[in-house]
């Protein structure tokens, strides 16, 4: 007798895991399709008030600019795989430096490219957004060369691992 019940004591229990497991995928999946489809709003749409028309643009602006911006980081990636690949080899002074300039000038047409996307932007604000835009604007952009940043303003990204301390407290390097 004791073995039975030490049975339906573990049938029992497997039961109500069971139904437990069916009743949290089916919560879940009730409520993940109650999930809002709207496009998340954006830092800058969300803080300036953009009314319809100006947020279809500001998307556009913004798709255009990531575009851009990711071409030419993937170029950037390449000129710098390249540039690294060679560690092995005996390198000339004038070589090396060259090849510096060239991406330090991709890095330049970046910044170029983010001030006219920001231009842009500033242009299609009504006069009281634009002094909002003015007010926000070097923010955001600080928040963008944050590394590890991710988004608008004040969100920094995940402290630094292995206890090493973060990048802004870092000594520069040594003069040659």
């Amino acid at each position: 007798m004791k073995d039975n019940y030490k049975y339906n004591i573990l049938w029992t229990a497997l039961g109500v895991l069971l139904l437990l497991n069916v009743g949290l995928l089916v919560w879940i999946s009730f409520f993940s399709n109650k999930l809002p489809d709207q496009p998340k709003r954006l830092y800058l749409e969300t803080e300036l008030k953009f009314d319809e028309k100006q947020a279809e643009t500001y998307r556009n602006l913004r798709q255009d600019h990531a575009q851009k911006m990711r071409s030419l980081r993937e170029n950037v990636k390449e000129m710098k795989k390249a540039f690294y690949a060679d560690l092995g080899k005996p390198i000339l002074e004038d070589s090396l430096k060259a090849r510096t300039k060239k991406i330090e000038s991709k890095m330049a047409e970046a910044d170029v490219i983010t001030f006219r996307h920001f231009h842009q932007i500033r242009q299609m604000c009504t006069p009281a957004q634009q002094k909002h835009f003015d007010e926000v604007i070097l923010d955001l952009i600080r928040s963008i060369e944050r590394p590890g940043s991710q988004g608008g303003p004040h969100q920094g990204g995940p402290p630094p691992r292995d206890g090493r301390p973060p990048l802004d407290n870092m000594p520069p390097p040594p003069v040659r």
